[in-house]
């Protein structure tokens, strides 16, 4: 996972550049890297990022950066050095990539037989040289990218500064890019991002959503489509329910509107009647803001049918207070019984290792003992996959304060497949899978049951996670509430049920229309 920023300025980039990548610090935690055109491509900056921030590591290249256009990436993927130079038949040009190429090993047993060598990376090929080698194969740029999507199985998103022609080409995969605009006094500057939440301290405005596979080229006088996809939209619906800063947009759907959205489902048909609702920081919590307002909506309607119930004299006035005040009291407040310490500790998802998760899940989180004892508690978390973070954050931050009780209540269904675009996870380390083998005693050949909620392996499934991570109950949003909360969200531009990847909780591939896939279809 990481992020990609690229700007074409009327003057010099790097102010806007700078602070656009740092923007997209909650998608990795490992690679940094930039690249401006002057006159030439500059020399790349590349820095880890692990042990520091981006903005700490680069301020020393800050003032030493000039040129008009310029391109940056944070990532997660160790072995991938980036931005890239490649000095080639298309002209000298910077790559900068997102995603992940299930094939590479095949691809880059190809390639090395046609002759040419990968310069990058040790154990593994950096894949940013594998797409720009795969580019370079084109009559140009435009039709390089469209031969590389061509020959991989899986997902890739891209931004490419081209110094032969001083523009910016940007091509979006499951991972979407935005196009902006910010109108100077010299002139009208452009802006490409993973993530709209970098645009708005630097005044750009939305100007596109990028569909899959779009190629768009930006210089410094215009944005031009060089090639519009025919195929349908793949998004992956993560983005909003986790992965996402909450200020941003994918396809006009807010990130921080779909958590709370989801929450709200959850609070549907939900008879807890907990003391206080909270949200596991951060993106648990517009999970747990959502469910609260859901409690609350369904409280005033079920406050107004009480009146409306008194004032036709079907109740007398001490049922009517009676009754007000157990509506009133099931309208749980939202509050914070553990409180991230402070922004300098990263998202605990996002670390390769299993190990460096745990610790960061660990001390960025200070309980808040005299709001938890003797509590009845609505625990809300955007997700469970391992399970191990959730076990241990009870275990840590809230068991030893004495609640009276503890509910989950989680904003993605249970995780049955790792996702079908990341290696970070096998769908071994999954505690729904794990759940699942231990009902089946092994793999089961039909999963269908475990995808329907009311179903009695379902049931028995929950049941397993409940006991595994420590709670009094546990309810998971089902898939078809999940799609709501992001298709019916206000201001969807485009998206619809048939765009989302849903893998990891159905096991329903994507369907991703490049040549080997269509090849293992057959």
């Amino acid at each position: 996972m990481g992020g990609l920023f690229g700007v074409v300025s009327r003057e010099n980039c790097i102010t806007d550049l700078f602070y656009g990548i740092d923007y997209h610090s909650h998608l990795g935690t490992t690679i940094g890297g930039l690249v401006v055109l002057s006159d030439t491509i500059t020399k790349p900056i590349c820095h880890e990022i692990t042990n520091s921030h981006f903005k700490t590591e680069f301020k020393d290249d800050f003032d030493k950066q000039k040129g008009n256009l310029g391109i940056g990436v944070i990532s997660s993927r160790e072995e991938d050095k980036q931005p890239l130079v490649f000095r080639s038949k298309l002209g000298t040009f910077a790559l900068c990539t997102d995603g992940f190429i299930k094939n590479a090993d095949t691809l880059i047993e190809e390639i090395i037989e046609n002759g040419i060598s990968f310069k990058e990376g040790s154990s593994k090929v950096n894949q940013t040289e594998l797409v720009g080698e795969l580019i370079c194969k084109g009559v140009n740029i435009t039709e390089g990218i469209t031969k590389m999507y061509d020959k991989i199985h899986g997902t890739i998103s891209l931004i490419l500064l081209s110094e032969t022609e001083r523009c910016i080409y940007a091509s979006s995969g499951v991972f979407p890019l935005v196009l902006g605009k910010k109108t100077t006094v010299k002139g009208d500057n452009f802006a490409v991002t993973s993530e709209t939440s970098a645009f708005s301290n630097l005044n750009y405005e939305i100007q596109t959503y990028l569909e899959y596979k779009d190629i768009v080229s930006i210089n410094e006088l215009s944005i031009k489509t060089k090639m519009k996809s025919r195929e349908k939209i793949v998004f992956c619906p993560f983005l909003h329910v986790y992965f996402d800063f909450p200020t941003s947009c994918h396809y006009g759907i807010s990130g921080e509107i779909v958590r709370e959205r989801c929450g709200d489902f959850l609070a549907q048909n939900d008879n807890i009647k907990p003391s206080l609702i909270m949200g596991v920081a951060d993106s648990g919590i517009p999970h747990a803001h959502g469910y609260a307002k859901g409690k609350l909506k369904l409280g005033i309607k079920k406050a107004k049918k009480i009146v409306n119930r008194f004032t036709q004299g079907i109740i007398n006035s001490d049922e009517l207070k009676d009754d007000l005040t157990e509506t009133f009291e099931s309208m749980a407040p939202l509050r914070r019984p553990v409180i991230k310490f402070t922004a300098a500790w990263g998202r605990s998802y996002i670390p390769p290792q299993q190990s460096t998760r745990e610790l960061v899940a660990y001390y960025k989180q200070v309980s808040n003992p005299q709001i938890i004892r003797d509590q009845s508690i609505v625990l809300v978390d955007d997700s469970i996959r391992r399970g191990t973070q959730l076990k241990r954050y009870l275990k840590d931050k809230i068991q030893p304060h004495r609640p009276k009780e503890v509910h989950a209540r989680i904003g993605s269904p249970p995780q049955l497949f790792a996702c079908y675009f990341d290696e970070t996870t096998k769908r071994s380390d999954l505690i729904a899978w794990k759940a699942v083998k231990k009902i089946e005693g092994g793999e089961p050949k039909d999963i269908s049951e475990y995808l329907e909620v009311s179903s009695k392996k379902y049931q028995m499934l929950n049941a397993i996670i409940q006991e595994a991570i420590g709670t009094i109950s546990l309810k998971f949003i089902s898939l078809d509430d999940m799609i709501k909360a992001i298709i019916e969200a206000p201001e969807n531009t485009i998206l619809k049920e048939e765009n989302l990847c849903t893998y990891c909780w159905s096991g329903k591939k994507p369907i991703l229309n490049d040549a080997i896939f269509q090849a293992k279809l057959l």
